[in-house]
């Protein structure tokens, strides 16, 4: 039977939309299965067509051009990103499997949660309001700490009367017009590298640096660099727990330089806001869960362990009252306190 090529194309638009309609964290199109969008952690498909290997690579050509077999083959893979409404991004990326091309979809935006409604506690505030120093925003892949991140960098875009820029690869939320004056900054869109565009804001008059990645030993040191002169900085870090996350840091230097980042780091970190993903009782959704340390945190610096009065929150507490208001399930419960350690 012969094959329309030019059918997936066609429904390419309904499928962005459809995806939108059930908040679906990202679309994947590969030669063999039938369109997946990933909602509320699983994959489900959401058309009955079976995706052929015509039908994914006439999706690339249209999307990038007639080149993309040649630049896919030289770069990997081709990656752009589409701004489809006031509040949603898609971030589209194109590969080659088998020598068939695939395309995923990761959606960004929508509205940014408040920190109450994203279950970030209240107690993150006394870290957003200080003047200057290091915030790391830290869990495991898939965690919702890019969330949180731009829950944390929304409240002071709403409470605080400061000039805050961003550097992210790419902007996963589009910051709106409030107390503060934001500038998002996207790499490969507005300059080459992290460091290039974290010192671009540093010679505007910044007041709030957020960052969505330390990607190399520029980026943190530009971080570090402003957080030390009068700066406050929130920072995304992949990390197994929050001593995980303040190590990695550390560990983006160079071997040579890390004894200065330690001393440094211990004298502007701030905190670190460490969580994970609950799934609620119901079935509709996840949750987040915290563990938020202030200064504390700076004695995993030289291999310490904060006391548990260091906490300003604890996780084992936080998952103890989604348990009692019925949140969550006693089995989420206990699989998280193992997750946690707690």
């Amino acid at each position: 039977m012969s094959i329309d090529h030019t059918e997936a194309w066609m429904k390419w638009d309904g499928w962005l939309k459809k995806c939108i309609e059930l908040r679906a964290s990202d679309l994947h199109l590969v030669p063999g299965y039938r369109p997946m969008a990933r909602v509320n952690g699983e994959l489900q498909p959401i058309d009955d067509l079976q995706l052929d290997r015509a039908h994914t690579r006439w999706i690339v050509i249209c999307l990038f051009d007639n080149g993309a077999d040649y630049h896919v083959q030289g770069q990997g893979y081709l990656h752009q990103s589409r701004t489809l409404s006031d509040t949603v991004i898609a971030d589209i990326v194109a590969a080659s499997s088998g020598g068939n091309k695939s395309i995923t979809v990761r959606f960004h935006g929508g509205a940014i949660p408040a920190l109450d409604e994203g279950n970030i506690p209240q107690a993150v505030t006394s870290l957003l309001k200080a003047p200057n120093g290091l915030i790391l925003v830290a869990g495991p892949h898939g965690s919702g700490k890019t969330t949180t991140l731009y829950a944390m960098t929304e409240w002071i875009n709403q409470n605080r009367g400061v000039h805050i820029c961003t550097v992210e690869k790419p902007r996963h939320y589009l910051l709106k017009p409030a107390r503060a004056l934001v500038q998002q900054r996207e790499i490969g869109l507005d300059g080459p590298a992290a460091g290039t565009l974290i010192a671009a804001a540093m010679q505007q008059d910044l007041d709030v640096l957020m960052v969505g990645e330390i990607e190399d030993f520029d980026t943190l040191a530009g971080c570090l660099h402003a957080a030390e002169t009068g700066h406050l900085v929130l920072v995304q870090v992949h990390a197994a727990d929050a001593r995980d996350a303040v190590m990695r840091v550390i560990d983006a230097a160079p071997e040579s330089m890390q004894v200065s980042v330690r001393r440094r780091l211990s004298e502007c970190l701030r905190g670190v806001v460490f969580q994970r993903l609950a799934r609620k009782a119901d079935g509709k959704g996840r949750v987040a869960v915290c563990s938020v340390l202030g200064e504390g945190a700076r004695k995993f610096v030289d291999g310490g362990t904060p006391d548990k009065g260091f906490y300003l929150v604890r996780a084992e507490d936080e998952l103890r009252k989604l348990e009692d208001k019925l949140v969550i399930k006693t089995e989420e419960a206990d699989k998280l306190r193992r997750e946690f350690g707690a």
